[in-house]
Order: structure tokens, then sequence, then C-alpha cells
């Protein structure tokens, strides 16, 4: 059955953020995975579930198995909803993450996709950054990550609600990850991201964000889309 009904999302408790720090790779990924993904799950099914009733395309839910390339250590998991069945990494994603220090809703790109030159053609050149800043004004920012040495994976290099042209400087100097949204800091949020309140300000922030996706991916026959 593609659907229960009424899952029930709970969010994240605290202690489960543990499972992030165990040292020996294998028992690390399968500690993520065992206390987030069943969560992470139950929030695909919601959104797709939500997000059907006005996306112009059915949405797929997609969770790693935080095991590729060979040697791959685990600093972080997600949930990522795209129009794609498969290769959903190669192009715009609303993802919702997950990572010792933070959780964030986004719409968010590695930037080492090929399409992902377009995007910030168009950003650039094609108008597409004065879309964005109508999101940023509804008080979402657009952050650039670097990558890092385990156990920190990653770390934010970047933050605006104003300069996207600056968002991509940064993603040319050294950034593999660009995002529009929302970020949660640990502990200072951690009663927050353990309640079921985190879902439905998730979902919410998804269906704001689905008009930009559409967009992004070209559905609707949107101008200037990839």
């Amino acid at each position: 059955m593609l659907f229960d009904d009424d899952p029930a999302f709970t969010g994240f408790p605290a202690k489960g953020f543990d499972a992030f720090s165990i040292a020996h790779r294998e028992e690390r990924r399968r500690a993520i995975i065992s206390t987030f993904h069943p969560q992470l799950d139950i929030l695909g099914k919601l959104a797709v579930r939500r997000l059907s009733k006005a996306s112009s395309a059915p949405f797929h839910a997609h969770l790693p198995q935080l095991n590729w390339p060979p040697g791959y250590q685990p600093f972080c998991t997600w949930l990522a909803l795209s129009f794609d069945v498969h290769g959903y990494q190669e192009g715009a994603q609303l993802n919702f993450g997950i990572h010792a220090d933070h959780v964030a809703a986004r719409l968010g790109w590695d930037t080492r996709a090929d399409r992902f030159g377009r995007f910030e053609f168009l950003c650039r050149h094609g108008g597409l950054a004065e879309r964005l800043l109508e999101y940023t004004s509804r008080k979402l920012k657009i952050r650039v990550y670097a990558s890092a040495r385990w156990p920190q994976g990653s770390r934010l290099t970047f933050e605006t609600d104003a300069d996207v042209a600056g968002s991509f400087d940064e993603v040319n100097r050294r950034g593999v990850w660009w995002e529009i949204g929302r970020r949660y800091e640990l502990p200072a949020k951690a009663k927050f991201v353990a309640s079921p309140e985190l879902g439905s300000d998730t979902l919410d922030l998804f269906e704001t964000l689905l008009p930009l996706y559409e967009r992004i991916t070209g559905r609707h026959g949107a101008p200037g889309t990839l």
C-alpha cells in the first residue's frame, strides 16, 4: 500500500543525533538509517500526498543508503522529493536534511550536477534571481556549503537573503551544495525538531517552494526554465 492511513510524523528526538558521532563507519551508517529514516519515510509520504494536489507531475520520495561511493563517511541523511524517478541528484530537489548540528528544509542543488550551470545562468541573466528574492522576503535564506572532513562533512560558508549573485560566486570558489530554505540549529531548536510541528512546518515550506521548483524544472511551460 503506497500510503498508510494518517501516518504520524513525530519529529526527531535529540538523543538520536548521537548516531552521527559513532566512530565505526558501517555502524554509524546503520544507526543513522534506523534512527532517522522511519520518520523521514513518513514525512516523504505526507509530502507526496500533499504536493500531488497542486503539482503538475507526480513526486517521488528518495532516501539514501549512505554507502556510495565506496568509503563514503556518512555525516548526514536526507529526504529528497523530485519529479525524477531516478537520478534526482542531477536536478533541483525539495529536500529535508539532517546533520549532527542542524536540520534544514529547502529547495537544494548538488552544485556538481550538469543542470546547475543552467540554473546559475538563469539566475544571473534570465530574471530568476528576482523570483528567488520573492522567497527570501518570506524569511527564507540562500545558503552555500563547502565540503569538510568527517565528522563535520560539510560547512556553511555563505548565507544571504539578498545577494543571489554572491551565492554563485561562493559556489564557484568552493561550494558543493546550494539551497534556499530554513535551517534549524541544534541544540537551540531541539524541542521543535523533536515535535510534530516540524513536519507541519516542512510541508508548508515545500508547498511554498513548489512553484519555484516547477519553474526550475520546466513544468507548466514557464519561461526561462531548465
